[in-house]
């Protein structure tokens, strides 16, 4: 594997950016516009599994896309329901939002993405273009 600098500091990136995150989701509470799902990125050698805990959403609510080399999940819940003669002293659970953004390795196939979503859980497939290395040769 050749050293690539500017890979280097995207990954860095990410990790300061999920610090940060991480920051203000402690700090500020009442600010959070949209939680962090927890994920798991497993690597199965041909191919890139993403475990993402979605629990309460349907289908129709998530949203999965690739920009800029980054695989994208989004999830809006909003149920509008009308409940006549009750009082909520809090309620919590009607609405939500998840968004997270996960940097994809640059030898994938971005148009063979599979996804399933069973049971609160998100599944990503994304395969990997499996080729040969390539040796280079010094002079």
């Amino acid at each position: 594997m050749i050293f690539d600098p500017f890979e280097e500091i995207k990954r860095l990136q990410e990790r300061l950016n999920r610090l940060f995150e991480e920051f203000e989701r402690f700090r500020f509470p009442e600010r959070r516009i949209a939680e962090i799902p927890p994920i798991d990125v497993i690597d199965e050698g041909d191919k890139i599994k993403i475990l993402a805990d979605l629990p309460g959403f349907k289908k129709e609510d998530i949203e999965i896309y690739v920009e800029k080399g980054d695989l994208v999940i989004k999830a809006e819940r909003r149920e509008e329901e009308e409940l006549k003669g009750k009082d909520f002293i809090k309620r919590e659970r009607r609405y939500g939002r998840v968004f997270r953004r996960i940097s994809l390795p640059s030898e994938v196939k971005e148009e063979g993405i599979k996804a399933r979503y069973s049971n609160g859980v998100l599944e990503i497939e994304v395969p990997k273009i499996v080729g040969e290395k390539r040796v280079i040769p010094i002079e």
